[in-house]
């Protein structure tokens, strides 16, 4: 709902120019009725009401809009451009979005494959009544719990990685006035205040407080390899599109590792299928193919 939300949002009030209040009516008299419709009247409420878009997000009980997106529209409030902010959070939405249709996509194949060979084992069983179904369904947990850790590891490999989005959420602040230490500080919600990630940019944001530089800031292992881009603008004096290329730097090895993962899960999945039918077989049904061979 958040992202249909902000979709709405940012065909009224930046691409038609709308007005915020003007925004909320018109979404709010829509002809669906949905939570999108219920939500936009609670914000025009608040709006009418004299309260700031932020806190009427906050108080807004039919979406539940996360810390992240009205942390973003807090400083858009303080700094004047909540338009370039709704068309970043639409974009951030919109990239999230991508992220869970392809983990599904990715999905599909190895779920039918799975079903697929415990059906075809059972069936066997039931057919030859040669199984002892005892051990066929440990053999079956056994297969689903390998089948699930792979799932895992394929979601690790296709969700959105905090590292990129968190150095995007800078660049984006900074590009719209943003104190560097403030902005840093930001992104510690983007990348999630209790993960590595969110330790990594609270310190760093501690430390630019203190007047540190860039390179000594981000000090820590996971940030390590962009030591010499934080160097180059420590001494160059230029952070414009700093995060920017390290963000797009991020990308471009995440897109490359979610390829490899992508041409793989099809190869790992029939393995891993062949392997428990073949196990159910030589099992169960050896010794009926040993019987078979002696008459």
């Amino acid at each position: 709902m958040q992202k249909e939300f902000t979709d709405a949002l940012y065909e009224l009030f930046v691409q038609q120019n709308l007005s915020l209040t003007q925004s909320m009516l018109i979404i709010s008299r829509k002809p669906k009725r949905d939570a999108v419709k219920r939500a936009a009247f609670l914000i025009y409420s608040s709006l009418e009401g004299g309260c700031l878009f932020s806190n009427a997000l906050k108080t807004c009980s039919e979406i539940k809009f996360d810390d992240v997106y009205i942390s973003f529209i807090l400083l858009a409030e303080k700094n004047g451009d909540l338009k370039s902010t709704v068309s970043y959070l639409r974009q951030k939405l919109k990239r999230k979005k991508e992220e869970r249709k392809k983990l599904v996509e990715a999905s599909i194949y190895p779920a039918f494959v799975i079903l697929l060979s415990i059906a075809a084992s059972v069936f066997v069983g039931v057919y030859t009544n040669t199984a002892d179904f005892l051990s066929l369904t440990k053999y079956v947990v056994i297969f689903l719990c390998l089948c699930a850790f792979m799932y895992f590891l394929i979601f690790r490999m296709l969700v959105d990685d905090k590292l990129c989005e968190a150095f995007t959420a800078v660049d984006f602040l900074l590009k719209n006035g943003i104190d560097l230490s403030e902005a840093v500080g930001c992104a510690v919600q983007v990348a999630g205040p209790s993960g590595s990630i969110g330790r990594l940019f609270e310190n760093a944001r501690i430390k630019l407080t203190y007047g540190m530089d860039l390179r000594s800031a981000f000090d820590c292992r996971s940030s390590r390899r962009f030591s010499e881009i934080f160097y180059y603008a420590d001494t160059g004096g230029s952070q414009l599109d700093l995060f920017s290329r390290i963000s797009a730097n991020l990308e471009a090895q995440n897109e490359k590792r979610r390829s490899i993962c992508l041409s793989l899960v099809e190869p790992v999945f029939i393995t891993m299928a062949g392997g428990f039918i073949l196990m159910i077989l030589m099992t169960f049904f050896m010794p009926l193919i040993n019987d078979i061979s002696w008459i």
